[in-house]
């Protein structure tokens, strides 16, 4: 591949690398020396790669795995908590739609309007390492689960759980986003028994009496 080639798709994807390195390291200066690497490792391999199509992935799979190979053993990894079984059927929407917000429109669409970029972003910096990236790479940077599993050099299977986690814990997130918004889930309404005809009937037996 040539430079010029490799140098306009790096400057078209420095933007979503820089994304994509702060959200693993979590740090500018760290993310920004962890793309520097990137670059510098994509120049010097640039031989390597055949295929125009896939210098995106490329450029990714790259800067993950400096990270994993030079930044990861200095941070305190999360541990990761993960959702129960049974709390996977968790929905944003469907608790939105059963809340109290009802500000103009749908609930859900004046929910996401309250929500800001940097608070969606701040929640995703708040997942685990592996579910951070899978879902940076799905969501955020539009990679496919096949070229997500090839960034990351895990299966599908792997990659396909890992953003159904995320998600999961994503919207759990918001939901408690929601709450500082003054959003709370209705109490539900009591079971109203019908007497129809109750109390005609005992006027009758009254009278009968």
């Amino acid at each position: 591949m040539s430079k010029e080639i490799l140098t306009r798709e790096v400057l078209t994807n420095l933007s979503a690398l820089q994304r994509f390195a702060f959200s693993l390291c979590q740090h500018k200066q760290e993310a920004e020396e962890l793309v520097s690497e990137t670059v510098v490792k994509a120049f010097e391999n640039r031989t390597q790669l055949k295929s125009e199509e896939k210098i995106k992935q490329w450029l990714f799979r790259i800067l993950n795995n400096l990270f994993i190979s030079n930044y990861r053993k200095t941070k305190n990894r999360k541990a990761i908590d993960l959702p129960e079984l049974s709390d996977q059927s968790f929905s944003l929407f469907e608790q939105v739609g059963m809340s109290s917000f009802t500000d103009g429109g749908t609930p859900e669409k004046s929910f996401i309007s309250k929500i800001t970029k940097e608070r969606i972003y701040e929640a995703i910096n708040e997942l685990p390492e592996e579910f951070r990236t899978t879902i940076v790479l799905c969501d955020v940077n539009e990679f496919s689960y096949t070229e997500i599993a090839a960034i990351t050099q895990v299966s599908i299977g792997t990659v396909r759980s890992r953003i159904a986690r995320a998600r999961n814990l994503l919207q759990k997130k918001l939901w408690q986003y929601a709450g500082e918004l003054g959003i709370t889930t209705k109490e539900k309404e009591k079971d109203h028994v019908c007497t129809c005809g109750k109390e005609e009937a005992k006027t009758v037996n009254t009278a009968t009496v």
